[in-house]
């Protein structure tokens, strides 16, 4: 089918108990007393800043941000090819035999459009490929960022779905010939619903007057295709913020410019996850969606086109520009917290949706030892160990569920840069059972 154009622990870790929280407090508070010795008070001026960047008297909700990492834009935080120096160790690191959970693990990395199926042993045992500049009636690409892909999901036939960043979303069979394309924004993440249609975020520039009547902003879409890539609907985000109970609290945005929401997750809840998550209003058939800049976690009801729900932190005790919730067994919010940790490191919670309150939390030791600043992803396996992409190092580990300890730990040897000098960023881990079309 031709190209459809669309509408345009390396160490030890464990679990901080409540002291180790006071901790952070104190921390956080000497930071921003250290950073503000001789600068000028960063906007807008009536607030202070947690420092991280975010406002700290609307905390969790709508605070000014600040980029901390340089060269590295906001609207580009999730697409970096790779951002960190190659280590000299790569491969699989560590294995606990007996401790972790079987299956393969399905990767895809920000050097090429390219996903691989890893066994626990850290060998490739199958491969897709498909260059972005091999697409029929591809468009130039805006930059790097959007030649590799940037998510993928495998089907149960072999054939994998996959991301090119805000350029398309594509359909390879399981040797890596092209089924389709659609030339669309799609970005960051996707979904397959039970009737083969799949569920993606994409995006578009327009005027919202509740957010910024003088010039236009980023509106994040859930865009629903058909099996064959065919545009069906699309809700817009700030649409359904609007229609919803929460919509007053637009009121309180305190950044109006640019990509104000930065969606980067969806996930399509069945009626097992709607039942464990348990929060009025919350149905089957609805989407989860991880507002990162706005430190949002929110259920979606696509057919009314409203938020039906939504959680975020207050400052210190929840997360920090977040990324891939999901209803864990438990019926908590399972989500990796990219900056909410000490000093802009990385954590995993589960959080209680009813409450806020973190049932359980896991940070490495020391605490810089795991930091992704942008993307990364957590999957809670059928055992209950945590499957997780530390993305900015090119790290995969897997946790026990129970204890904290890392059970196994692998290092991508890919690397991107002019000289080779950057791992490559992994964008994703997820461990799948061995599929049967696979030949062993």
């Amino acid at each position: 089918m031709g190209t459809r154009h669309g509408g345009q622990r390396r160490s030890p870790t464990e679990r901080p108990c409540d002291p180790w929280l006071w901790l952070q407090r104190l921390l956080s508070i000497s930071l921003v007393a250290l950073a503000s010795c001789g600068q000028e008070p960063a906007k807008p001026d009536s607030q202070d800043l947690d420092g991280r960047g975010w406002a700290t008297d609307q905390p969790g909700l709508f605070g000014f941000r600040r980029s901390t990492h340089g060269a590295v834009e906001i609207g580009e935080l999730g697409y970096a090819p790779g951002s960190t120096p190659a280590p000299a160790a790569t491969g699989r690191l560590r294995w606990r035999r007996g401790q972790t959970e079987d299956g393969l693990n399905l990767m895809c990395s920000g050097d090429a459009a390219e996903a691989v199926l890893l066994s626990m042993e850290g060998q490739v045992v199958h491969r897709w490929a498909r260059a972005y500049a091999d697409l029929p009636d591809a468009p130039p690409a805006d930059g790097p960022h959007q030649l590799p892909w940037r998510r993928v999901r495998l089907l149960s036939n072999g054939d994998l779905l996959a991301i090119h960043s805000g350029r398309a979303l594509v359909c390879v069979d399981r040797d890596s010939a092209l089924r389709w394309a659609v030339m669309d924004r799609v970005h960051h993440d996707l979904d397959v619903a039970p009737d083969g249609s799949i569920l993606a975020l994409t995006r578009t520039e327009r005027l919202v007057p509740r957010v910024n009547p003088a010039e236009p902003v980023i509106d994040d879409l859930v865009v629903r295709y058909s099996a064959d890539g065919e545009r069906l609907s699309a809700v817009s985000l700030w649409d359904a913020f609007a229609a919803s109970p929460y919509a007053e609290l637009l009121d309180q945005l305190t950044v109006r410019t640019g990509d104000v929401m930065h969606a980067n997750s969806v996930d399509l809840l069945d009626p097992a996850e709607a039942e464990r998550l348990a929060v009025p209003g919350v149905e089957a058939g609805q989407v989860l969606v991880c507002l990162r800049d706005l430190d949002l976690v929110v259920a979606v009801d696509l057919d009314a086109a409203r938020f039906t729900w939504l959680t975020g932190g207050p400052a210190v005790s929840r997360w920090r520009a977040p990324h891939e919730p999901s209803v864990a067994s438990d019926g908590s919010i399972l989500i990796f917290d990219n900056r909410g940790g000490l000093a802009e490191t990385s954590r995993i919670l589960r959080v209680d949706p009813a409450t806020g309150a973190i049932r359980w939390r896991w940070a490495a030791a020391p605490p810089s030892a795991f930091a992704s600043f942008f993307c990364g992803t957590v999957q809670e396996l059928p055992g209950g160990n945590l499957l997780v992409a530390e993305s900015t190092q090119g790290r995969a580990i897997e946790i026990d569920g129970e204890r904290g300890d890392v059970v196994w730990e692998y290092v991508s040897p890919r690397v991107i840069g002019d000289s080779d000098e950057l791992i490559a960023a992994l964008f994703m881990a997820e461990r799948l059972p061995r599929p049967a079309w696979l030949q062993r």
